[in-house]
């Protein structure tokens, strides 16, 4: 069976609420829990919940088996019916495990222990007679689990491994499906998931991201907490403070290490310990922000690098190109290259309103429409002929990998996910040109002329797979 190597670049995505929930412990080891109940305070969120696991507690690498189906599930466009067709080989690489026999067997028993997961959610409720109400909501992380595996020399279920290249299909549960589909999701680094080397600490920064972002998205220069809520939040089975904090203690000596965290500072009495976190003044990419860009032609990596430099003008330069699209489109071929110079030099630029851009020279400004569309085409042709030029030289499965985000987002939602298969197969192979695909179909976009390049594209693709 063909391998998936689609895990090599897509979005690391983490779901928020579950990540705030503390339902994988972050100990590597835990006793024979099947059944528990947490209640812990973050901040000004309360949290209530009653977990039963079958197989166990969540722990350890099951952080990075949670983040890798949900990441693929995204990659995935979340398909409606919330079911990830899969391989275990791609599952084992979106959640940074290495590439052995260890792995699908540990693989295999993480997926057991998140299937055999249920929780109750709480919420505090007064009635009018002042009795206690509570509103319970019962959630599963995964509804069904469909695989190949195999045994070992013995035949016993101890040693069962999956099969790597056999499909992998996961139905994640419907309220974690739905809250991925709205967006309510965290961007994790996936350069420092795989730069950090015990579980303990990838499980700390996947909770500190979870709860030092406010719901609307703004992040928290330091979080502070109490040590026995932090305790609950964790998953830490210990209830005594001094061990709380040791198991603790590498986790922070790690993240420290890896300049996520500036400063751990525990503060108060033994009864009454406090942690705060104070996070290192490093910028992390908006996913919206980064998907706004690639929308208009700005390929992936400059896109993150743009959404990290310039967030507070994004959407209204990209508001302001857009228009200029649907106003000019037969001038303004291609807006990729005005949205960049703009995010650029923003001295050059100022947008008064959603209609209009003022370019400033030598401190006098002026209204420049015709001019900025001329900027716009000479800056776009620069930028597409560079683009030429530096994959004209490589082979066709290396444009394919620097191209596939951009059409991930240009027009992955309009293909299903056969004819991807078979585009994906055509640019590889040489048959088409993944570049030209990508800067054919912005050229349609500004024409209003995508309905007719997708059908013309789909009968293209059409055509391959009947030869």
């Amino acid at each position: 069976m063909k391998k998936d190597h689609r895990t090599q670049d897509f979005a690391t995505v983490d779901e928020r609420n579950v990540a705030r929930l503390g339902i994988v412990s972050l100990q590597t080891r835990v006793g024979p829990e099947t059944r528990w109940s947490s209640a812990f305070t973050v901040g000004t969120q309360s949290y209530r919940l009653e977990i039963r696991a079958a197989d166990g507690r969540p722990r350890g690498i099951d952080t990075n088996v949670l983040i890798g189906i949900e990441s693929l599930f995204a990659a995935h466009d979340s398909p409606r019916d919330n079911w990830l067709h899969t391989t275990a080989y791609a599952l084992r690489e979106a959640s940074f495990l290495p590439n052995n026999g260890s792995s699908y067997h540990r693989l295999r028993e993480s997926l057991l222990r998140l299937w055999s997961t249920g929780f109750i959610v709480s919420e505090g409720w007064a009635s009018p007679s002042h009795d206690q109400i509570r509103t319970n909501v019962t959630l599963r992380l995964i509804d069904k689990i469909a695989f190949l595996d195999l045994g070992g020399d013995d035949e016993t279920e101890r040693l069962r491994k999956l099969v790597p290249e056999a499909t992998l299909s996961i139905r994640i549960g419907d309220e974690l499906a739905r809250s991925i589909r709205a967006g309510f999701t965290q961007a994790l680094e996936r350069q420092l998931l795989t730069a950090i080397e015990q579980p303990p600490a990838r499980a700390l920064y996947r909770l500190l991201e979870a709860h030092r972002y406010t719901d609307a998205g703004r992040p928290l220069p330091e979080l502070s907490v109490g040590l026995l809520d932090w305790r609950q939040a964790c998953g830490i089975q210990d209830e005594k403070p001094a061990r709380v904090l040791r198991t603790l203690c590498e986790a922070h000596e790690e993240l420290v290490a890896q300049r996520y965290l500036a400063e751990v500072r525990i503060e108060g009495s033994r009864r009454n310990t406090s942690i705060t976190y104070v996070f290192s003044a490093h910028q992390q990419a908006d996913p919206h922000l980064v998907r706004l860009l690639i929308s208009v032609g700005v390929a992936a990596p400059q896109a993150n690098k743009l959404a990290c430099e310039a967030p507070e003008r994004v959407e209204d330069v990209v508001d302001y190109v857009k228009r200029q699209v649907v106003r000019r489109p037969d001038q303004l071929r291609s807006p990729a290259g005005l949205v960049v110079d703009m995010l650029n030099h923003p001295d050059k630029y100022v947008l008064e309103d959603r209609f209009s851009a003022i370019s400033t020279s030598g401190g006098q400004a002026s209204v420049r429409n015709t001019t900025l569309v001329d900027l716009a085409e000479r800056a776009a042709a620069e930028a597409a002929e560079r683009e030429r030029v530096k994959l004209s030289g490589l082979r066709p499965h290396e444009q394919w990998e620097h191209v596939r985000s951009s059409l991930k987002v240009l027009i992955g939602k309009r293909l299903r996910q056969n004819d991807w298969a078979r585009m994906e197969d055509a640019c590889c192979q040489g048959v088409l040109n993944a570049l030209e695909i990508k800067h054919e179909y912005i050229s349609a976009q500004a024409q209003q002329k995508t309905e007719s390049y997708m059908e013309e594209l789909l009968s293209r693709l059409q055509s391959l797979s009947e030869r």
